[in-house]
């Protein structure tokens, strides 16, 4: 018996375990396969008394070709009377391998990892395929490079791909591989990786099979610390994994108990917590400032978004102390507040409603510094230099500036403005006077790549330095697209954490450069509000 897709009822499998379970006799040639997409809600006792297969994706530049070829046959290869067509199979072949290995490289690799699959290869191939078979009936020369481009990038994967910046990394890689060049019999991908020149099946799976057993993250366009950061998540995924399996219970030796640590831990940070905002005396100090200027609107909504955070920390810590001294009786939001600071993380609680961080002191410590940012903006005026990360709204920070601006300058509607970046070369200690216009801001880090202060632009970053702060950041609005004006710009994204996508995306950030922005792209060159 065979059952496919099986995670798409997930109710019956429930039955299915528990009816094997009651089954006293079994036939020893019945056999029963079942198909499913990884699920958390999966029976875990059919689960362990299953044996399982699983399909993953090669590992390795050299593996995936292997595999893409053991797909293509000879019949393939002389299907179409062009000299061009084996070449592009194989740069197809190649493509396809990059979009799946660049995936264990994280964030900076993909910012969703889609499951590219033997589809999509086939697809793309089976296009160009065509593509040169109507060249050839016509008798025409020249490849039609920007349909490939189009056909491959925003058809075949681009249906797959639901981020805007991934799209353009997709766009990106078909523009390096699609063009004249590769056709040429010198041309390499990177040293060590070159196109074949036959006519025999033989020849390419040969070919693959003398290339390098250890690819260099330069191969995707990377740099070579990008090794490091796939090092890293891996070495934390293994530690996330043993501290969620270790044993909750208190030990019975002679040291402190987990709900005296956490006790702990618990009046240490009630003794340290901001105190609550007064609304009513937040609306007074702002609207001496001026109650209808847009970022001052934008520092109510923040004053009073704080409030809520604070006050829910400092309840939580209340109640797991009355808990763990038997007053009151724990929930489940109480239990997983007491598994997490133990283990020195965020409750989910506060997560919920605060912002993003791997460790409960990294979290604490932003919250004492998003007060202490509020608390000066309120008591003491407008600041010269903003901390981007400090904002639960940064994408409303801005937008809140581009209305100031725009009620400067008569005539400029919302709608036609856009965000306008240049980075200067002072950090925050040296600002004596914010802009005229628009705002400064600090506190950024460039992943993929470093700033050169001297230059004033973007360069490779040193070895094993995953991150580079950024100087002071100017920030405001003009009307039009100035990207399109300056053709040394990087439209960099700026995202609140490491983890990527539309969720954590603030806005587009224009960057000095000299060099190509592919280059930078295919880096995955970005701004982070936060590095931890």
């Amino acid at each position: 018996m065979l059952l496919q897709n099986t995670h798409l009822g997930l109710g019956y499998l429930g039955e299915l375990e528990q009816f094997l379970l009651k089954t006293e006799e079994i036939d020893e040639g019945f056999r029963f396969w079942i198909t499913a997409e990884p699920h958390p809600l999966f029976p875990i006792g059919l689960l362990q008394m299953s044996i399982k297969f699983t399909n993953e994706a090669p590992v390795g530049m050299r593996a995936g070709l292997k595999r893409s070829y053991a797909w293509i046959n000879q019949d393939m290869l002389d299907s179409v009377p062009r000299q061009e067509w084996r070449q592009l199979l194989f740069v197809q072949c190649f493509l396809h391998s990059v979009t799946q290995e660049r995936r264990k490289f994280g964030p900076i690799g993909w910012s969703v990892p889609y499951e590219f699959n033997q589809g999509d290869l086939s697809a793309s191939v089976n296009f160009i395929q065509n593509h040169l078979a109507e060249m050839d009936a016509k008798k025409s020369k020249e490849v039609t490079w920007s349909t490939v481009r189009y056909m491959v990038s925003e058809i075949q994967y681009g249906g797959r791909i639901t981020d805007d910046w991934d799209r353009i990394l997709m766009s990106s890689y078909t523009e390096k591989y699609f063009f004249q060049g590769v056709l040429s019999e010198t041309y390499k991908f990177y040293p060590g990786y070159t196109i074949p020149q036959g006519l025999e099946l033989a020849v390419f799976k040969n070919h693959i099979e003398n290339m390098p057993t250890v690819d260099n993250p330069e191969i995707f366009g990377m740099h070579m610390n990008a090794d490091l950061t796939y090092r890293l998540q891996q070495t934390q995924e293994l530690t996330t994994t043993i501290m969620e399996t270790q044993p909750k219970q208190a030990s019975a030796g002679s040291g402190k108990t987990r709900e005296e640590i956490v006790n702990e831990m618990a009046g240490d940070m009630l003794g340290k917590m901001p105190k609550d905002f007064n609304l009513l005396e937040v609306r007074e100090y702002i609207a001496k400032q001026g109650a209808t200027n847009p970022l001052n609107i934008f520092l109510k909504q923040e004053c009073e978004r704080f409030r809520n955070i604070t006050g829910l920390t400092r309840n939580t810590l209340k109640d797991l102390q009355l808990a763990i001294a038997g007053t009151i009786a724990l929930n489940s939001n109480l239990i997983n507040a007491l598994d997490s600071l133990f283990d020195a993380l965020v409750p989910a609680t506060w997560l919920k409603f605060s912002w993003a961080s791997p460790t409960l002191g990294l979290w604490f410590a932003g919250m004492l510094s998003r007060d202490e940012q509020l608390q000066k903006w309120v008591y003491q005026g407008r600041p010269k230099t903003f901390w981007l990360t400090g904002w639960f709204n940064a994408q409303g920070f801005l937008t809140a500036m581009q209305q100031e601006v725009s009620r400067k300058h008569q005539g400029w509607a919302l709608d036609d403005v856009v965000v306008y970046s240049e980075v200067q070369k002072m950090e925050n200690d040296d600002v004596k006077e914010g802009p005229a216009e628009g705002v400064y801001i600090y506190g950024l880090f460039l992943e993929g790549c470093a700033w050169s202060k001297k230059d004033n632009k973007l360069v490779d970053s040193l070895p094993k330095v995953l991150y580079h702060p950024l100087p002071i950041l100017y920030v405001t609005a003009v009307i039009g697209d100035p990207t399109k004006e300056k053709k040394n710009n990087y439209n960099c994204p700026c995202f609140t954490t490491k983890r990527r996508g539309g969720l954590t995306f603030i806005a587009a950030l224009g960057l000095r450069t000299e060099e190509p922005a592919q280059k930078w792209t295919l880096r995955g060159v970005g701004l982070l509000c936060s590095k931890d």
